[in-house]
């Protein structure tokens, strides 16, 4: 089945094993807003939730304890695969109605900006890229994929972002981790 959105909304942001709490600086104040609190994040605690009665799980034996079937905690170092094929109905950003577009990717330490292969006047971009990223579960998990426009003079705008939590989808009993083809033609 192909999906013409976000899999994080279809299948509540993956959190069907672990579950994600934001930890944040502070203290909130009564007119603060969403949108601060992730100005806030200084870090992510992941658990996982209990069965109500261990022993009426299946596949569990009552004398080992109650957690059994977790991964170790043991760093997992993994290749990560981000495909970009295109993007539609971009934002204009430019004074002439059009946008000159380039990817922006982000995991850990490792931040790529493709800025030279940005598509000049272009709202519907047909990128076609791959990009290969290692990284190392849990310290580098959160993906994030911009779509920037390139200006000659000037900072960069931001058009549009997405953030993937990668350790959620791991650990997904959703399997989803499979991707596309190494190639991309149009």
């Amino acid at each position: 089945q192909v999906y013409n959105k976000e899999l994080e909304s279809e299948f509540d942001n993956f959190e069907d094993w672990l579950h994600t709490f934001n930890l944040l600086r502070g203290k909130i104040g009564d007119n603060e807003d969403a949108a601060a609190e992730e100005e806030r994040v200084v870090g992510r605690f992941k658990a996982m939730p209990l069965p109500e009665d261990v022993a009426k799980e299946a596949g569990y034996e009552p004398g080992l304890g109650m957690f059994q079937g977790i991964p170790s905690n043991d760093p997992v170092n993994v290749l990560v695969r981000v495909y970009v094929v295109r993007a539609t109905d971009l934002h204009p950003a430019d004074i002439n109605g059009k946008a000159d577009p380039y990817i922006a990717i982000k995991l850990g330490k490792t931040d790529i900006k493709d800025k030279e292969n940005y598509i000049s006047k272009q709202l519907n971009p047909v990128f076609g890229k791959s990009f290969d990223i290692e990284a190392s579960f849990p310290t580098e998990s959160l993906l994030t994929v911009a779509v920037y426009d390139w200006d000659l003079v000037g900072t960069d705008d931001l058009i549009g972002e997405t953030k993937i939590d990668l350790e959620n989808r791991y650990y997904s009993r959703h399997r989803a981790t499979c991707g596309l083809a190494r190639t991309y033609c149009t």
